[in-house]
């Protein structure tokens, strides 16, 4: 994890003020200053030195408030002397961002771009940082499921054992939502392969089938299927 103490030895901890709720320590030393990133926001924030002679432009501002994603060129920067106004700043996007997510969990997930017209400009912002995403006209949740091309819910999908196994890999047991974290960290889905495609698959028929870098794979869902494996198995990663 970085630190600002390490990466900017020089930089006096006196002279730190109290960092915003949300925002992680995200200093490099090859930076001018220490800076500081909100994932929840898409926000980076900026700390100069308190001596100006320290800051490499000595007449520029000590706080600085940015989009973290270089694709949104919607949202301004901030920069100010004045630390109260960049925390006010910081208040005003976080109720900016409440605001669209709010609307869309209300709606099941999605709606269309036109739904959100009272906060278009910034709605398109989260979008650029990453924040939201979209499929054509639809602005989508990031906890939202696809349900079908035209319906997306917000509740979560009931856990599931499954057995997988592949060409070069396996049989192992786990939960389903372990398997598809794995996929998601590893690049596993190739083709036609979905989270959405599996899980549909698997709730309606009992088993998916696939092919990623490591060769043909097969997902059974346990329950569904009428499986029931021996508690004993070496690769059983279920706690039952």
């Amino acid at each position: 994890m970085a630190d600002y103490r390490t990466e900017f030895p020089d930089f006096p901890a006196a002279d730190m003020p109290a960092i915003p709720e949300g925002f992680a320590d995200a200093s490099w030393r090859n930076d001018a200053c220490p800076s500081f990133l909100s994932e929840a926001l898409g926000l980076r924030l900026w700390i100069d030195y308190a001596d100006p002679l320290q800051r490499d432009h000595s007449d520029g501002s000590r706080y600085q408030l940015v989009p973290d994603s270089m694709d949104d060129d919607i949202s301004d920067g901030i920069a100010t002397d004045d630390w109260a106004a960049l925390l006010a700043a910081i208040e005003e996007e976080r109720a900016q961002v409440a605001d669209v997510l709010d609307t869309l969990e209300k709606a099941d997930g999605a709606v269309l771009q036109w739904q959100l017209d009272h906060n278009r400009r910034f709605a398109n912002a989260m979008l650029k940082r990453g924040l939201i995403r979209s499929e054509g006209d639809v602005l989508i949740h990031p906890k939202a499921r696809k349900v079908t091309d035209l319906t997306f819910t917000m509740a979560q999908p009931a856990e599931m054992r499954v057995l997988y196994t592949g060409d070069n890999e396996g049989p192992s047991i786990m939960l389903l939502s372990k398997l598809i974290a794995n996929f998601n960290a590893g690049g596993g889905w190739y083709a036609h392969a979905s989270e959405e495609a599996m899980r549909q698959e698997l709730e309606s028929r009992g088993w998916f089938e696939g092919l990623h870098a490591n060769g043909h794979y097969l997902v059974l869902d346990l329950d569904h299927v009428k499986l029931e494996p021996h508690p004993d198995h070496p690769d059983n990663q279920v706690t039952r």
